[in-house]
Parts: structure tokens; sequence; C-alpha cells
């Protein structure tokens, strides 16, 4: 299993914001990996669990964002970063917030990146206070989902809002109830970006 993590590349520039008044442009000093990079680090998961043998790391994915001006705001804006993704790597794709269309998904051998909200009025975020993406790997026997978080650190499910969701396992994967991610990414649209390997 392939885990990426954002914390990681605290000195790795990624330029974001460059359509928003103020950016940074030239140096990119406004952002780097750690500060916005969950949604390329989901992207390597994605790729490299898909397709093992696969040449693609961060630099690859920074690179792809700007093509697509995924980058132009906050973060990546996977509404433009995964189509050129998916077809970069000839992948099926679609998106959904829908929690079946997810499970079948997964259940059929896909991959997802979800987007989740963080925290609002009456509810704390269980994977973020702000919006985040996250890597949905595989759908467990008891209604459970695995996934890989970028931004895992000790400690960070035991938080007030956060205790008793997720547990971890193997070190880095993080496992919850189905329904934890549906009401995490319940206020995102979509909120399910979908990866599988392309058999037409």
């Amino acid at each position: 299993m392939n885990y990426i993590n954002q914390l990681n590349y605290p000195d790795l520039i990624y330029i974001t914001r460059t359509k928003l008044e103020g950016a940074d442009r030239e140096s990119g000093k406004t952002t780097t990996i750690k500060s916005s990079g969950c949604g390329l680090c989901c992207a390597v998961m994605v790729a490299k669990n898909l397709i093992p043998d696969c040449n693609f790391e961060i630099e690859d994915a920074i690179k792809l964002s700007y093509e697509s001006e995924a980058n132009a705001y906050i973060g990546t804006n996977y509404k433009f970063f995964a189509p050129a993704f998916s077809q970069k790597f000839n992948l099926e794709y679609e998106s959904t917030c829908d929690i079946e269309r997810l499970k079948d998904w997964l259940g059929s051998g896909g991959i997802a990146v979800a987007n989740v909200g963080g925290d609002r009025e009456g509810y704390t975020g269980v994977f973020s206070k702000k919006g985040h993406y996250i890597t949905v790997i595989n759908l467990e026997n008891d209604n459970r989902v695995a996934l890989l978080d970028p931004s895992y650190c000790e400690g960070k499910y035991e938080s007030e809002g956060r205790k008793g969701k997720v547990k971890m396992k193997d070190g880095f994967i993080a496992v919850c109830d189905i329904s934890v991610l549906k009401k995490d990414a319940e206020n995102r649209n979509p909120s399910f970006h979908l990866f599988r390997l392309n058999n037409k």
C-alpha cells in the first residue's frame, strides 16, 4: 500500500491562488505541499495503488495541476484536476455525491478521493477543520471504509468531536464507518471523485 503524507513536504513549493488578488505568482511562497497539497498527495496515492509500476510523483502532480489550472484558487480544484489526471492514466472516472455509488465503485476495485468539508455549525469535521481531500481505498465487510489521510499525524483523531470515530491500523490506514465519511463530505459537491482501471 502506497501512502504519501503532505506534512513531509514543508519546503516543496506549490503555487496556488493564481487568480486571486495578492497571490505570489513569482515565488509561490504563499503555499507548499504541506499547506495546500492534500489533493495532489491523494492523486499520487491513487496512481501508485491502481498502477503500482507507474512513475508519478508529487512533482508530476504539481505540474499537472498547473497545466489543468486546478491551482487557480485555494488548494487543488478536482473539477479541473481529476479529468486531466484520469486522462493521463487512461482511468475510468466519474464524480458523485451518492454514498451507494461510492460503495459500488470500491466493490469493483476502484479507488476514490473524498472531498471533506471540515467544521460547520453544529458539526466538528472528523478529517479536517476545513476543506481537505482523503483517499478511500477499500470497503470493509462491516460497512466501514479504509482511508489514506495525507495530513495524518499522531493524535489527530483523538480530539473533541473526533474521538472514537476513526481507528488506525498498519500505521497509516484510517478506518471508519461509512456514515462518518458520508457526513464529513455532505457539504461538498461533488463529495467523491471515483477512479478505476479502464478495461474497455
